[in-house]
């Protein structure tokens, strides 16, 4: 298997070509040296004993030309010769040839062609042509041994073959290296630069291979990181402007009653009951939120796990209903509850926390109070619990970042619709959390939540 993904490996693949490729250039080089320094073939001796036969034929008479044309071929082109009488007498011979003698002499008769040159063999110089072929003597018919001398060893090839592998192998692996360490000089550069605190640092490594792939790992995690930072501000900033307000108005209306007025004493603990469950929702959602965050990267130093028991889905979507009527009595809701809804194994605590969120939201975005709010359960695939509304719907743009914590799409908003933007931050993390899922759908004039939770 580890070799299997190895050859998957793009980078592994690149590094076993570049090895081909250093193969393949050396032995094209090496091949190229052997041709270049390869002996010239030894002479086609047949040939020349055939040629100086005619020339010695045409002048037989003439034993100076003959001894002359012998000395010649010696000399030049390194024969021994030796002419013979068909008594095997010498008739002329070149220096120290005088007893060559060919393996397998030709012989030849009235009326029958001569063979053919004989085989390569080891004559008696070792490893050289010889051969014999008639000629025509004054003395009456003759043969002609011609013996070519073996070509000289063939000079050391390790000068030339050792420099081409040491500039093949070096070149291609400094090119190697280059391709491999400039990447990661750019990812070290952009990790120190997100280190220092610049946020924008990117690798943007055009890559097909691992590295291309850590390169983009890299600048997800760090677009992830700048966009914790900034909802971790953005927290900050909205916790901030939340909290002021009920505190001013909590101020205020502590003043009104230090006035001693009874009436007006009464109102403002009224008031201040208000903001005070406000500021507890808030301070609630943000601890939620924080929980279930640390709740996801493991062990969380004390903080509660789930408290599982068997929850009643009918029970469950009964009680909202009558929070949400009790809460806004001037909205319509629609309610319907499938037959026989198998119960689950869930925290009842957070499943209501669920769908009041979403309830509250579709009565937030839906201004038209005439427009009714509809909410289902049915058991398809595990249990579904949806809620729709006729508000004027989420921009598509926007539809991907709505489990986003603290943002809000209409960042302009009046305070009826405002918040922190945790409502569906936290429906999504609890609905994970018990292992279902969350989808929503949305175009204008309607926008679809559905919850699928699972009842095992």
């Amino acid at each position: 298997m580890k070799l299997l993904a190895l050859l998957r490996s793009r980078l592994a693949l690149r590094i076993y070509l570049v090895g081909v490729v250093q193969v393949a250039v050396v032995a094209v080089g090496l091949l190229a040296i052997v041709r270049a320094n390869r002996p010239t073939p030894a002479p086609v001796v047949d040939e020349q004993a055939r040629a100086l036969a005619q020339r010695i034929e045409a002048r037989s008479g003439d034993p100076a030309f003959i001894a002359a044309e012998l000395e010649r071929l010696h000399d030049d082109e390194g024969f021994d010769v030796a002419i013979v009488d068909l008594e095997r007498r010498p008739y002329a011979a070149t220096d120290g040839a005088s007893e060559l003698r060919c393996p397998n002499p030709m012989r030849w008769g009235p009326g029958r062609p001569p063979r053919p040159p004989p085989p390569r063999s080891a004559g008696p110089r070792g490893g050289a042509w010889c051969t014999a072929v008639p000629v025509a003597l004054p003395t009456g018919d003759g043969e002609l041994h011609m013996l070519g001398r073996p070509p000289p060893s063939p000079p050391s090839l390790a000068p030339q073959v050792i420099p081409l592998v040491l500039i093949v192998v070096g070149l291609s692996s400094l090119l190697l290296a280059w391709s491999l360490t400039r990447p990661l000089a750019k990812l070290s550069s952009a990790a120190k630069a997100l280190g220092r605190g610049e946020l924008g640092a990117r690798v943007r490594l055009a890559r097909s291979d691992e590295l291309g792939q850590l390169s983009v790992a890299f600048d997800e995690m760090a677009g992830r990181i700048s966009e914790l930072l900034r909802s971790e501000k953005e927290l900050i900033a909205n916790v901030s402007h939340e909290l002021r307000t009920p505190l001013a108005r909590i101020r205020v209306a502590l003043d009104l009653a230090a006035e001693g007025n009874a009436e007006v004493a009464q109102e403002a603990l009224a008031d201040i009951r208000g903001d005070l469950d406000e500021l507890e929702r808030l301070l609630s959602d943000v601890l939620m939120a924080a929980r279930l965050d640390l709740a996801e990267s493991g062990p969380s130093g004390g903080l509660p796990p789930l408290r599982r028991e068997q929850v009643d889905v009918e029970a469950l979507v009964t009680a909202a209903e009558e929070r949400f009527r009790s809460s806004h009595p001037e909205r319509l809701l629609e309610v319907d509850v499938g037959p026989e809804l198998p119960t689950l194994h869930a925290d009842p605590v957070l499943l209501r926390r669920v769908v009041d969120n979403l309830l509250e939201n579709a009565h937030r975005y839906c201004e038209d109070m005439a427009s009714p709010i509809r909410l289902e359960a049915r058991a398809e695939r595990g249990i579904n619990i949806e809620v729709i509304d006729r508000g004027a719907g989420i921009d598509p743009e926007d539809l991907p970042r709505v489990f986003s914590p603290f943002f809000r799409a209409e960042r302009s908003r009046a305070r009826a619709t405002g918040g922190l933007g945790l409502g569906l931050t936290l429906v999504k993390r609890i609905v994970e959390a018990h292992g279902g899922e969350v989808h929503i759908e949305s175009r204008p004039g309607q926008t679809r939540v559905v919850v699928t939770l699972p009842t095992s």
